[in-house]
């Protein structure tokens, strides 16, 4: 059986987006707007991440970030129960007692070097809907575009080495903080350490950081305050006594003597 012939189209339907090789037909002008819707999507992404920052994060008992100069990239929460057991008898257990361990979180934050909540994000944005719009002056639009998105350099070295260094201070104190999500907030936890990763493919400026996070419990309570052995008291004379004065004809006659 003899397959039909497939005719195929005079002009194929390309899309004009950012890594499609240019083709016959397409303007330079489709090729920017591309980038620039490209670019666009990227700066709003970043803007919707500042907007939420003030819902992610660790935050002290001021409700500060602690961490301001990163974003959030992923929270991870674990908690457990420990259930005691009882050996009895022909090699039985029992159970009696179902205790909860402290938990442990790990936020993995991104710091590339510029603050959280920036207000250029706005301006940018603006910005790259007038480029996009723009169909004149095609050799200009990509230049104006590199220059919306670059900005102020994204890499601030200082923003990063003042990031690494209050990491430092905050995994040698013993404060407690607070795992900050939307829909939970779980407190009275300390940082007990942390682990940075950079690489080529996510741009070595780009400091990742995972920060490792364990609940503190404090529900019990000391129910005694003096802690010294009996051995170490001094004696004390507290026992009670009864003087009494009499003359010398009184004693005389307890004795039976006459005088």
């Amino acid at each position: 059986m003899a397959f039909p012939n497939v005719t195929l189209p005079s002009v194929w339907d390309i899309p004009v987006a950012v890594g499609v090789p240019a083709l016959l037909g397409q303007s330079i002008g489709a090729g920017a707007s591309a980038s620039a819707s490209t670019a666009l999507a990227g700066v709003v992404q970043s803007w919707a991440i500042e907007q939420t920052a003030k819902k992610w994060g660790i935050f002290n008992s001021s409700n500060a970030n602690v961490l301001s100069a990163a974003h959030v990239h992923g929270v991870e929460y674990e908690t457990s129960y420990a259930i005691a057991n009882a050996p009895l008898e022909d090699g039985a257990f029992v159970s009696y007692n179902k205790v909860k361990a402290p938990f442990n979180a790990r936020v993995t934050l991104l710091c590339d070097g510029s603050e959280t909540g920036s207000s250029s994000i706005v301006s940018q944005i603006q910005k790259m809907f007038s480029l996009a719009n723009d169909t004149s002056g095609n050799g200009q639009i990509m230049s104006q575009i590199s220059s919306a998105i670059s900005g102020q350099p994204s890499a601030d070295l200082a923003v990063r080495q003042s990031f690494i260094a209050t990491l430092e201070a905050l995994v040698a104190d013993t404060n407690l903080y607070s795992v900050v999500t939307p829909e939970r907030t779980y407190i009275n936890a300390n940082i007990v350490g942390y682990r940075l990763r950079r690489s080529p493919e996510a741009g070595i400026n780009l400091v990742m950081a995972e920060v490792a996070i364990q609940e503190v419990q404090r529900r019990a309570s000391a129910g005694y305050t003096n802690t010294r052995t009996p051995q170490g008291s001094q004696a004390v004379q507290n026992g009670t006594v009864q003087a009494a004065t009499t003359s010398l004809p009184i004693q005389a006659s307890l004795m039976g003597v006459t005088l």
